[in-house]
């Protein structure tokens, strides 16, 4: 087990900055270059911007998904920080990170237990509907997705969900 944790998280202050404007709108777009916003901090901004998500938030030494079991809903971290045990190593995760959407992609369980460490807020993504949308996306999108699966997973075939 790794003894320091490797921490993860985008700038909320950067972020903060954009208000509530459209997230791909031409004034957001020249924000993001202005504030110096990392891709990864304009991946979050453009996740919790949208509105079709519902919020959910957890205290302290709850587990948002533990390592096994299965997978109903994914989460976008939008405040708060929690630790991840996964393969051996501890993560400390904040805004931005993802949890559970790869495997819930792939039907397989959580691959991690992930803790909150201070009050969690999460945008909360079904993975039935997750999957739907995901048969429904032009091809070339389909295939990044299963491509970034397979790859976070570490698959060597298509999961059965993603064909």
């Amino acid at each position: 087990m790794s003894s320091s944790p490797t921490n993860f998280s985008v700038d909320l202050s950067k972020v903060a900055a954009l208000g509530s404007m459209p997230a791909y709108s031409r004034e957001a777009l020249e924000a993001y270059q202005k504030y110096g916003l990392s891709s990864e901090d304009r991946l979050y901004y453009q996740l919790v911007s949208e509105m079709a998500l519902e919020t959910s938030a957890f205290k302290p030494g709850a587990n948002l998904c533990v390592f096994g079991e299965a997978v109903s809903d994914a989460y976008i971290v939008r405040q708060g920080e929690l630790e991840v045990h996964t393969e051996g190593l501890i993560y400390r995760v904040g805004p931005g990170a993802v949890i559970g959407l790869a495997a819930g992609l792939a039907n397989a369980p959580h691959n991690m237990t992930a803790t909150a460490i201070t009050v969690v807020t999460v945008s909360v993504i079904p993975i039935f509907k997750a999957l739907k949308a995901i048969t429904t996306c032009h091809p070339g999108l389909r295939g990044i997705n299963r491509s970034t699966v397979m790859r976070v997973l570490n698959l060597k075939a298509v999961p059965e969900s993603m064909k």
